[in-house]
């Protein structure tokens, strides 16, 4: 997430300003950024302070946005010399060279309507906390972790994890038991088929749970070092599921 929230004038400019300079080097990309642009030139200030979704969502795309304006002339060499000084992890490294090239270059049928979720204030991300707490677990693991609102309201996925072998995992929480879960199931391996993302895990969790931060990253950074080929996995912690079992 951005460091420091955009005000809506900024977000105005900088999403301008973006579409200009990518309508014809990423004309996909400037389609994209001409829509989100479209999407708040018409909201009133004070509407879309009191939206603090919108907002962070609309950084992270001015930054993603402009950072792969950075790099899409440079040589894969210089790229990787790039990520080594901005001490970019193999999670961040995914994200803007995989998964943000995939989104804005295709059809992202979710796009319509999280829009007109996000700015109706139906977009809640109740798990942000467990999501920080997830994080803080994982870097004193030394892994690596990231998480983005586009992620989320396009790809089904809450995290990009990776382990000690650095091999990125597309993680989806949910506290459906067992029981609820075939739908959620089906709908989340069809949007992970569609980008084409090879490696997914899907943990249900009990939030009752005692250690529960702990027993959610060991599982994490088990599935994302055991080497598999491309898979989803579904883990379910209800009835007493113990994460350290192989």
């Amino acid at each position: 997430m951005p460091s420091s929230r955009l005000n809506p004038q900024q977000a105005r400019e900088k999403l301008a300003k973006l579409a200009q300079e990518t309508q014809t080097v990423e004309p996909k990309l400037a389609q994209k950024l001409v829509v989100l642009t479209k999407w708040i030139k018409d909201k009133k200030d004070g509407l879309l302070t009191s939206k603090p979704y919108v907002l962070d969502l609309l950084g992270e795309m001015i930054l993603d946005a402009g950072l792969w304006l950075a790099l899409k002339p440079l040589s894969q060499e210089d790229r990787q010399k790039l990520y080594l000084n901005l001490n970019f992890s193999v999670t961040q490294q995914y994200w803007i060279e995989i998964l943000f090239p995939r989104w804005f270059n295709d059809e992202d049928p979710k796009f319509p309507t999280w829009r007109r979720e996000v700015m109706n204030g139906n977009f809640k991300r109740d798990d942000e906390q467990m999501l920080r707490d997830i994080s803080s677990e994982m870097g004193k693991r030394r892994g690596s972790f990231l998480w983005k609102h586009l992620l989320d309201l396009s790809m089904a996925t809450d995290l990009l994890a990776s382990g000690q072998k650095e091999t990125v995992l597309c993680v989806q929480l949910t506290t459906l038991s067992e029981a609820y879960l075939d739908g959620k199931k089906q709908r989340w391996e069809e949007t992970l088929t569609y980008w084409s993302i090879e490696r997914g895990l899907l943990l249900s969790y009990n939030p009752a749970e005692k250690a529960l931060v702990s027993q959610l990253v060991t599982a994490i950074l088990k599935y994302s070092d055991t080497p598999t080929a491309p898979c989803y996995t579904v883990v379910t912690a209800f009835k007493g599921f113990d994460f350290r079992k192989p």
